[in-house]
């Protein structure tokens, strides 16, 4: 048997991350919290590492360049994928707006408290505790009382009396099965005794839902204003009795890491760098170098040198890119910061690549997560870059600029004669935008704007 044996020599290009690289990508992607506790971990771990009081005080330590030219091609041609707070209160933070969620009792842990002050016995208090672990976060219970019964080996209707109890707690309509039992649960509460909303409520939901007043009229033989005031009344309860209660465990931060501001008559960009610690490299460990150390100490002071270096190196690039990255987002987005978000045009990161010299993908992680305050509010960065829809002047006209005139238009119509899609769209027809009435539904399907016969008001 004859064997061929040949050697091939292929020629092929791969990029490899050293872990190095791979620290300024995360680091590139982290938002001013995320890198504020990455810092201090770090200060933590690495003792060569120090706060700096001022920018004047790096002089007695060490302030690095940003990543050399050769460096940031490795950073910019790497190609991975990138990754989106709850709306708060406003407070300050070295003269910068910070949004936050401040801490309270999860639902969870409310029920349970009301349960275990309950004059109850202790298997109730059992079940009652399986029970509430089983009430999702909008403050229904997502179980069948079979189940609880099995698990305890008791009756249905003993279950069915923990729960009934649970159902008497705060939030009003907590433990309901479904919408129909959650705002009957309300009207017990606040003990209801209007006949017609009782009636509404248990038998016209979903009629309701449609908004057929008149057909609901007719069944119940109310007259149709009774049947409106029943609805409108039943609308001041609330369908999600949970979702005030949040899973809120620490407070949580939305600082802004870029402010655009007006400045003796034009905009600036303003990176903000009040929201990490300025660190730099402790005198001491830098004359204890110096000194004569044994080959193990030297290599370990080394390499925490080495450290400590590269990551102020990184954070320096992540703070010139996203500097220019937002200026190039406010040159292109001028008439927003001047005028209001209406005025929002279409944006790519990939114009914003190809005008700042970087890669798309760099662009996407530079914005990911990042938040700019500017003059109408803080908004995700992401937020400027729109796709595009054509207009009758041939200019593009940026799709959230769509939205946001759509809900104007919403808001100002007349409710008992709403505007039907077509009609929304022939309105943006005679603003000189060529909108469909397709591209009318689907965007306000999108913003969760329900459709004509159901915004009609009697």
């Amino acid at each position: 048997m004859d064997f061929n044996f040949d050697l091939n020599l292929v020629q092929t290009q791969k990029l490899l991350l050293t872990p190095q690289l791979k620290q300024a990508l995360e680091i590139l992607k982290m938002t001013s919290q995320e890198l504020f506790e990455f810092v201090e971990e770090e200060l933590e771990k690495n003792p060569v590492l120090e706060v700096l009081e001022n920018a004047e005080d790096s002089e007695n330590g060490f302030t690095a360049d940003a990543l050399d030219e050769q460096e940031w091609e490795d950073y910019d041609d790497y190609k991975g994928t990138s990754e989106q707070q709850d709306a708060g209160i406003y407070t300050e933070y070295n003269g910068v707006n910070m949004e936050r969620r401040s801490i309270k009792l999860t639902l969870k842990e409310h029920l349970m408290f009301q349960l275990h002050t309950s004059e109850i016995e202790k298997e109730q208090l059992l079940i009652g505790e399986y029970l509430i672990d089983n009430i999702d976060e909008n403050g229904y219970l997502e179980m069948e009382l079979s189940e609880a019964a099995a698990c305890f080996n008791v009756s249905v209707s003993k279950v069915g009396r923990v729960l009934g109890l649970i159902q008497t707690f705060d939030p009003p309509g907590i433990g309901a099965r479904n919408l129909k039992e959650c705002l009957l649960i309300q009207l017990r509460q606040i003990n209801c005794r209007d006949d017609a909303v009782i009636e509404i409520v248990e038998n016209h939901l979903d009629e309701l839902a449609s908004n057929k007043i008149h057909q609901v009229s007719k069944i119940t033989k109310l007259d149709v204003q009774r049947v409106k005031e029943a609805f409108d009344y039943i609308k001041t309860l609330e369908p999600k009795p949970g979702r005030s209660f949040g899973n809120n465990e620490e407070i949580k931060y939305i600082i802004p890491d870029v402010i655009v501001k007006k400045v003796n008559g034009s905009f600036e960009v303003i990176v903000n760098d009040d929201a990490i610690p300025l660190i730099g490299i402790n005198s001491y460990y830098r004359r204890v170098m110096d000194q004569n150390l044994n080959a193990e100490a030297r290599k370990f002071l080394q390499s925490k040198f080495d450290c400590a270096q590269w990551l102020i190196k990184c954070i320096e690039q992540r703070r010139n890119t996203l500097r220019k990255v937002a200026e190039s987002i406010l040159k292109r987005q001028i008439e927003f910061f001047e005028r209001g978000r209406q005025h929002i045009r279409p944006l790519t990161m990939k114009e914003i690549a190809g005008e700042i010299g970087m890669h798309e993908s760099t662009i996407s992680r530079t914005v990911n997560s990042k938040y700019l305050q500017c003059t109408w509010g803080i908004f995700e960065m992401r937020y400027f870059f729109s796709g595009r829809i054509s207009a009758v002047s041939g200019e593009a006209v940026a799709s959230r600029s769509i939205k946001d005139q759509l809900i104007e238009i919403i808001r100002k119509e007349d409710k008992k004669n709403p505007l039907n899609d077509s009609e929304i769209a022939e309105i943006f027809n005679t603003k000189g935008l060529n909108i469909s009435r397709r591209t009318v539904a689907k965007y306000r399907a999108e913003m969760d704007i329900p459709a004509v016969s159901k915004r009609k008001r009697f």
